[in-house]
């Protein structure tokens, strides 16, 4: 085992990104078969997914909480998208926005000078708009740079977009989007909605701990650099430098969000004593020993952009609402990204509003 393969080990266990590669099974396995074991486990009351939220967690904020709306719409899904609202959405564009440290799920080959994406990350998503004949990209980000890099890709994509887009974000990506349409305000007339899934929008402990751990962030630093990346986009991961941000663009994100249709995805997983209930388990019990309910990755409250209409649901982890890759949690992607696009099309078109 070579010394960069060994410290790249070290950083992944750690960061628990080694939760994508949980095997190939996992990644061939049919939709079918995922579509009937994919049940989100708070929907079905399971019992490992049945806990309230922490008082310590409990939010204060501004946006409205959707989660019971979800869990309707949730139940009636394949009822309500019907080939009228199959129609509206073929009217958008969806552009799916990933996150750090992601490129190696995504690994580009190069097909009639064309960028073709082959890895599992959004494959439900994708497959699902393909039957839809819902148009789609997936922005073309650079995952070891940091958001203002990144949010230059994307709004490249929403303004080359001949139609009007539903952005879906996922982890870090949603902070890509979200600089996109505060650098780039005249870009909101072209943006139905924007989804953001699991977003670090106030940091992440874990990023904090592997900044101070003078070992794993000169392991980390070399890995990025190793990649064309840089450590600024691990620092800006760290809750210090997103609630610094935060704060300095408070006035523009609160234009954005009163001018897009935005929901925040937030998730946690509790911990089943004796059992191994999720890869992300170590970061994850790290993070609820500060009592900070988590997905293994992002804390909840940390998902929820000040000011957006947010979802909150127990019992699904960082990596299944994206990602066919941990066999200790179904999820129904499909069910769950159809639910998703209907709130957004359901819902006026803020912009127009104001």
């Amino acid at each position: 085992m070579t010394y960069r393969t060994t410290q790249l080990l070290l950083v992944l266990t750690v960061f628990s990104l080694n939760a994508y590669c949980t095997g190939p099974d996992m990644a061939t396995e049919s939709f079918k078969e995922l579509e009937q074991a994919g049940q989100i486990a708070a929907l079905q009351g399971d019992s490992a997914a049945s806990g309230t939220i922490p008082v310590a967690i409990k939010p204060a904020r501004v946006g409205r909480d959707l989660t019971e709306e979800f869990r309707l719409t949730w139940d009636t899904i394949d009822l309500k998208l019907g080939e009228s609202e199959k129609t509206e959405l073929r009217k958008y564009k969806v552009l799916f926005v990933r996150g750090f440290l992601t490129g190696g799920y995504v690994q580009p080959i190069s097909l009639f000078g064309k960028k073709v994406w082959t890895g599992p990350y959004f494959n439900d998503q994708i497959s699902l708009l393909k039957e839809l004949g819902v148009e789609f990209k997936m922005v073309d980000i650079d995952s070891t740079m940091p958001p203002a890099h990144n949010a230059k890709k994307t709004a490249k994509d929403i303004r080359d977009s001949d139609k009007p887009v539903i952005i879906i974000s996922h982890s870090d990506g949603g902070m890509y989007v979200l600089q996109a349409l505060t650098d780039n305000q005249d870009l909101l007339p072209n943006v139905r909605g924007f989804i953001s899934l699991q977003t670090p929008f106030g940091g992440t402990p874990i990023a904090e701990y592997i900044k101070d751990n003078k070992y794993l962030s000169a392991a980390m630093a070399k890995i990025l650099a190793h990649f064309g990346g840089t450590v600024d986009s691990l620092l800006n991961l760290t809750p210090e430098e997103r609630n610094r941000l935060q704060e300095s663009s408070r006035g523009t994100v609160r234009e954005v969000v009163s001018k897009v249709n935005m929901i925040s995805f937030a998730s946690w997983k509790d911990n089943e004593p004796n059992k191994i209930d999720t890869l992300l388990e170590l970061p994850r019990d790290y993070m609820l020993k500060q009592g900070l309910a988590n997905d293994g990755l992002v804390p909840l409250e940390s998902a929820i952009l000040p000011g957006s209409d947010y979802i909150k649901l127990p019992g699904v982890d960082h990596m299944v609402p994206v990602m066919a890759a941990d066999k200790m949690l179904k999820f129904d992607r499909r069910r769950f990204t159809k639910t998703l696009l209907l709130m957004i099309i359901s819902k006026p078109e803020k912009f127009s509003q104001n």
